[in-house]
């Protein structure tokens, strides 16, 4: 019977403390650091032909990467490569500091900034 008694406070116990951490208030600091977190995480991934699309369609000029027509023009004098594409993204908030040393991302960044120019 004692120990039936015992099963029971324990079991209330465990219950109370649960309960009672999910109505504890929450502060707006702790919001804030939660939001910067999700905001970090949803840096949108470019596949490697939608960043140079976007580099071609003007998305990038304000990292100092032309548009149309002078977009294949600096590809051809090299002024446009994979790494100068994947920064003006990183910087324009599309794609995380990361990719800048993903190789095989930058190597296929670059196949797509090779097709540009054949279309």
């Amino acid at each position: 019977m004692e120990l039936l008694m015992m099963k029971g406070f324990i079991i209330t116990g465990l219950s109370s403390l649960v309960l009672g951490s999910f109505f504890t208030p929450v502060h707006a600091n702790e919001i804030m650091a939660v939001n910067s977190t999700v905001e970090q995480n949803q840096i949108s991934y470019l596949s490697p032909i939608n960043l140079v699309s976007h580099g071609r369609g003007g998305t990038f000029r304000e990292q100092g990467i032309p548009s149309h027509i002078q977009f294949s023009l600096a590809i051809k004098s090299g002024k446009v490569d994979a790494e100068s594409l994947v920064q003006a993204a990183v910087e324009a908030g599309r794609l995380s500091s990361e990719t800048l040393n993903n190789s095989n991302y930058l190597s296929n960044v670059q196949f797509e900034l090779s097709q540009v120019n054949n279309d």
